[in-house]
């Protein structure tokens, strides 16, 4: 069969040459109980080249990509764009078979059954049979594309697998040969998960609730909405240095709430899965005059939701070095970290729907480690800023001895671009962006992609919807300007106290997105999390970053990352469930 193949031709093919629903039961590559099994999202085909060009080689496991490049010699092509497959059968999926030339270290995919068997049978055959790497749609699904069979004319051993998409690019490369369809994969998969401010209860920040009712009135001071609910009500107090602006989007679809409650997740769960996104990231933060947690309600109250098994979610530890809470500081000296550990693991990573990366491992996330090892106090003479390298390693190796001596796991640990870029010293596996303000929105957007590209190593991309600090105004920050000034200079001020986009706009977050998504399509990193984007922020009502449907907007933003991120899960975005 010719490169030019009609795409009205997929559907005869796909009842023909390759794409055969087989009976038989297949084997597993991957084994039942280990970690990669526990990923049932579509995960990337990886492709390596064979020592000595013999050929190429395929699979659905990073654990045995690492084993093929470390013991054998091969080398990842992680340029390759082979698409998505899921490593479980599901319904209308049929498997997809490897077979390794005899005398070769060159191999074959095929999803015919009778393919298989007619070249790995006989008393001299041709192939060796290897196994199920994985499993295709006989039929196509929404967003998925035909994955073909290619190879080179009069070039033996040339096979490879090829994106619809790709077949022009594959055959500048040689590969002018269609054997016909494999199956209907997906060409993207993007996981996208939202950061979480699970504080939105009378159990959150005391000391802020107490201030709002020393800046609003008595009767706020039990209101973890506060300064928040004021802006969108148009008090003088939150709005005065800024009258015709638009606040109106200060409340969420469901009504002000009480995170605390698992009915109140319950409902975010039905929002979020809705329009497909795959976790929440819940900020995390520790006390050290109890040694314990707090601020955790929200994430109580998750795992408590009776629909919590249709999202996945994360923890990011916020160890900040400055006071708050109700241990005085935010911190977590050195001989707590043992506790903490314990906490993390036994609570959260050991949960059946906790994050784990596609090559199986539980995620943890950092969302600042400049707190690790501290003392609880701040002396003036204190450098609190400053990480202290050996303790955050003390914390990392915490996490891991107690996952593999309780869970029998790795975990996967990444740290913040807030706090640099990771080295070795901290024992991390890679970075997260956070939510991000850089001055102007427009020059965010424009900038991102590239500066996506001086991460190093393994990074969970992410994009910010907004930052708005002004709600904070008299609560957090004490207003700098105390009239109606509408000079430069007060102007000025404002600016200096409170950080916020005054060019944001709907229309640059889908441009955003966009460039998430180019990133990530066109990436040549070969990382367990490439196809890994957090986004800032389902909740974080007091400092702007919301896709959390709100009574003005609705669901526009997670529509806009529903279409933008292509998400597959999910049937829309329901603003009040």
């Amino acid at each position: 069969m010719r490169f030019l193949v009609s795409l009205l031709a997929v559907a005869v093919l796909a009842a023909s040459l390759l794409l055969t629903i087989s009976n038989d039961p297949p084997t597993v590559a991957v084994a039942s109980g280990s970690p990669e099994s526990k990923v049932t999202d579509p995960v990337p085909l990886l492709e390596l080249a064979t020592p000595h060009e013999q050929g190429l080689f395929w699979t659905l496991s990073q654990a045995e990509a690492k084993t093929a490049a470390e013991v054998h010699g091969m080398q990842v092509q992680a340029d390759a764009r082979v698409g998505y497959l899921r490593r479980q059968a599901f319904e209308g999926s049929t498997p997809l078979y490897r077979l390794r030339k005899q005398g070769r270290i060159a191999y074959m995919l095929t999803s015919s059954a009778a393919e298989r068997d007619q070249l790995t049978s006989g008393d001299d055959p041709l192939f060796r049979y290897e196994g199920v790497i994985g499993h295709v749609s006989v039929s196509p699904q929404p967003g998925t594309e035909v994955l073909y069979r290619v190879h080179k004319e009069g070039a033996a051993d040339s096979w490879r697998p090829a994106l619809a998409s790709r077949l022009g690019a594959m055959r500048a490369l040689g590969y002018d040969q269609v054997d016909g369809p494999l199956g209907y994969v997906y060409p993207r998969w993007i996981r996208a998960g939202a950061i979480y401010f699970g504080a939105f209860d009378a159990q959150g920040n005391r000391a802020m609730m107490d201030r709002i009712g020393r800046y609003y009135g008595k009767e706020f001071e039990n209101d973890w909405w506060g300064g928040v609910r004021h802006a969108r009500d148009g008090n003088p107090k939150a709005v005065r240095h800024w009258p015709d602006e638009d606040f109106s989007h200060l409340k969420p679809s469901i009504g002000y709430y009480d995170d605390s409650k698992p009915e109140t997740l319950e409902r975010h769960i039905k929002q979020a899965a809705g329009a497909g996104l795959d976790h929440f990231a819940f900020y995390w933060y520790w006390n050290p005059g109890a040694a314990d947690e707090q601020y955790a309600a929200g994430l109580r109250a998750f795992l408590a939701a009776r629909n919590r098994g249709d999202m996945k979610f994360t923890v990011l530890p916020c160890i900040h070095p400055w006071r708050g809470g109700a241990g005085g500081t935010l911190r977590m000296p050195s001989e707590q970290i043992d506790r903490a550990a314990e906490i993390l693991v036994d609570d959260y990573l050991s949960q059946p729907n906790i994050l784990r990366a596609n090559d199986g491992r539980p995620m943890l996330q950092l969302c600042d480690v400049r707190g690790i090892g501290k003392v609880n106090d701040r002396p003036e003479n204190d450098k609190s800023d400053e990480i202290d390298d050996a303790a955050v390693r003390r914390f990392t190796d915490a996490i891991r001895t107690r996952a593999r001596a309780t869970l029998g796991e790795e975990v996967m640990i990444t740290m913040t671009t807030d706090n640099g870029f990771p080295g070795p010293q901290h024992g991390v596996d890679g970075s997260y962006c956070p939510g991000r303000f850089t001055g102007s929105y427009e020059q965010y957007v424009a900038g991102e992609r590239e500066w996506f590209g001086t991460i190093p190593g393994a990074v969970v991309r992410c994009a910010t919807s907004d930052f708005d600090e002004r709600p904070r105004i008299g609560i957090s920050t004490q207003d700098p300007v105390t009239s109606s000034d509408s000079s430069e200079e007060a102007k000025a001020k404002l600016h200096a106290a409170f950080r916020w986009y005054e060019d944001q706009s709907p229309e640059g977050f889908r441009r955003v997105l966009g460039a998430v998504r180019d990133d990530v399509d066109a990436s040549a990193r070969s990382s367990a999390v490439d196809n890994f984007v957090l986004l800032y922020a389902w909740n974080e009502w007091h400092e702007g970053g919301v896709i959390e449907p709100n009574e003005r907007d609705g669901c526009r933003y997670l529509d806009i990352v529903r279409s933008e991120l292509r998400l597959r899960n999910g049937t829309g975005c329901v603003a009040v469930p």
